[in-house]
C-alpha cells in the first residue's frame, strides 16, 4: 500500500481525536460550573475564548508547518494538549481555566488538528487527494458523534476531573507514536512521488508552482472566495452545534430526540464524505464544494420548517450527512491545486482564521437574534441565505495551478 495512506490514517486519528475533545465540552459544563462555584456566562466566555484562539494560532502553526516540517510542530502540540487536559483536571478558579485550557489547550488542538494534517497530506497526494482529504473529515465526523457520548459515560463514571486526566494520557499515548514513527513530511523524504504525479516531465516549459507565499496568496481572488466560503461554513457549523437542539425542543421535540438528531447527522455524513471526496477526484472540487454548501442550505431550511414528524425528520438528518462534511477537505484540496502542495499549511492556517470568525459570528448572532425574535427563523434564513451565496461563488473559483515559466531538460540539452 502507497505510504502516504499510512500517513493519512494517522492524521485521521488524530483529527477523530482533536475534534471530538473539541466538541465534547457539553457534557462537562453543568458538573464543572457546579465544582468551581461558577455561572454559565462565565463557563462559557472561558469556551468562546478558546475556539477563537484554536483560530488565531492556525496561521502561526501553519508557518512552522512549513518552515520546520510537521513533526516537530505536532510532537510539540502532543505534549501541549496531553498536558494542557491533564492539568484542566486539577483546576480550582476561573483563571486557572481560562490559561489552561482556554489558552494551552486551543494551541495544542491547532497543533495536532485539520490544518497540519492538510498540509502534509497535500503533499502526499495529487491524482486521489480530495479522496485522501476527505478520509480527514470523516474522522473529524466520527469524533464529534462519538467522542460526546465517551466524555459524558466518563464524567458519569468518573468524574469531569479523572476525565479530562484521561484524555490528556490518551492523547499523548495515541498521537505522540503515529507523529514519531509514521508521519513523514512528503514522498520526497523516503524517495518516493506523489501519487498520481509519476512520469517524465522532461520538456514541459511551464510547470505548477509547488509553493505561493502567503503574502501573495492573499491578493488573488481565489484565497478570498474560498475563505468566504468557509466563513460561511463556520458560522453554520456554529449555529447548528449551539443552537441546533435548543431550536428542535423548541418545535416540541424531545430533547433525547433532539440530540440523537444531531448525532445521526454527524454519523450520517462520516460514509458521504469520503464518496465525496472520490467523486471530487473525477469530476473535479469545485461542483462538490458548491454541492456541499447548497445541500446545507436545504439541510437547514429542513430542520427548521419540519416540525412534529420524526421520521421526516430522520430522513432529513440521514440525508443531510451529505452536506455537512467535505468542505474543509475541498477547500484544502482547492488551496493544494492553485497554490502548490507546499502552501496548504500557511494559505489553509490563515483561511481558516476566517472560518473560526465565522463560527464566533454564528453562535453568537443566532442567540442575539433570538432574544430580539423570540426564535431561531431569521438566524436559520441568514444561514441558508450565506449557504446558497457560497454556492454560487464556489462554481466562480479559478482552479488552475498558478504557473511558473521554467526551462526543460530537453530543451537546455539543445
Amino acid at each position: 500500500m502507497f505510504f502516504g495512506w499510512w500517513v493519512t490514517l494517522s492524521f485521521a486519528v488524530m483529527v477523530f481525536l482533536s475534534t471530538g475533545i473539541r466538541f465534547s465540552v457539553g457534557p462537562f459544563l453543568k458538573p464543572m460550573v457546579a465544582d468551581l462555584d461558577l455561572d454559565r456566562a462565565s463557563f462559557s466566555l472561558v469556551i468562546a475564548m478558546s475556539l477563537f484562539l484554536y483560530g488565531a494560532f492556525q496561521p502561526f502553526i501553519g508557518r512552522l508547518v512549513e518552515r520546520l516540517g510537521a513533526r516537530p510542530v505536532l510532537v510539540a502540540g502532543t505534549v501541549v494538549l496531553g498536558g494542557s487536559l491533564a492539568l484542566t483536571g486539577a483546576v480550582t478558579r476561573l483563571w486557572h481555566l481560562a490559561l489552561i485550557y482556554g489558552v494551552g489547550a486551543s494551541l495544542g488542538l491547532a497543533a495536532t488538528g485539520h490544518v497540519v494534517a492538510a498540509a502534509v497530506i497535500a503533499r502526499w497526494f495529487t491524482r486521489r487527494r480530495g479522496t485522501a482529504l476527505s478520509i480527514l473529515g470523516g474522522a473529524s465526523m466520527a469524533g464529534l458523534s462519538l467522542m460526546v457520548p465517551v466524555a459524558m459515560w466518563c464524567v458519569l463514571t468518573i468524574g469531569w476531573r479523572w476525565t479530562y486526566a484521561a484524555f490528556g494520557v490518551a492523547v499523548v499515548a495515541l498521537v505522540l507514536p503515529l507523529a514519531l514513527w509514521i508521519v513523514r513530511e512528503s514522498p520526497e523524504a523516503l524517495g518516493l512521488e506523489p501519487d498520481g504525479a509519476r512520469g517524465d516531465r522532461t520538456g514541459v516549459a511551464v510547470g505548477a508552482v509547488e509553493r505561493t507565499d502567503i503574502g501573495h496568496a492573499v491578493q488573488t481572488v481565489s484565497f478570498w472566495q474560498l475563505g468566504g466560503g468557509l466563513f460561511t461554513c463556520g458560522f453554520s457549523m456554529s449555529l447548528l452545534s449551539a443552537h441546533g437542539v435548543p431550536m428542535l425542543t423548541d418545535h416540541g421535540y424531545a430533547p433525547m430526540l433532539a440530540s440523537w438528531t444531531l448525532g445521526v447527522l454527524g454519523a450520517s455524513s462520516v460514509g458521504f464524505s469520503v464518496a465525496l471526496g472520490a467523486l471530487s477526484d473525477r469530476l473535479g472540487r469545485r461542483p462538490v464544494l458548491a454541492w456541499l454548501y447548497g445541500a446545507r442550505a436545504l439541510l437547514f431550511a429542513g430542520l427548521f420548517l419540519v416540525r412534529d414528524a420524526p421520521g421526516a425528520l430522520l430522513v432529513i438528518v440521514v440525508l443531510g450527512g451529505a452536506s455537512m462534511a467535505g468542505t474543509l477537505a475541498m477547500t484544502s484540496a482547492l488551496i493544494a491545486d492553485i497554490f502548490g502542495r507546499f502552501s496548504v499549511g500557511s494559505v489553509f492556517g490563515t483561511i481558516f482564521l476566517v472560518h473560526q470568525t465565522g463560527a464566533a459570528l454564528g453562535s453568537w448572532l443566532a442567540g442575539a437574534l433570538f432574544e430580539a425574535t423570540g426564535g431561531y427563523g431569521v438566524a436559520f434564513a441568514v444561514a441558508c441565505a450565506i449557504l446558497l451565496t457560497a454556492s454560487i461563488l464556489s462554481l466562480t473559483i479559478d482552479e488552475r495551478p498558478r504557473t511558473v515559466s521554467r526551462l526543460s531538460p530537453l530543451a537546455a540539452g539543445k
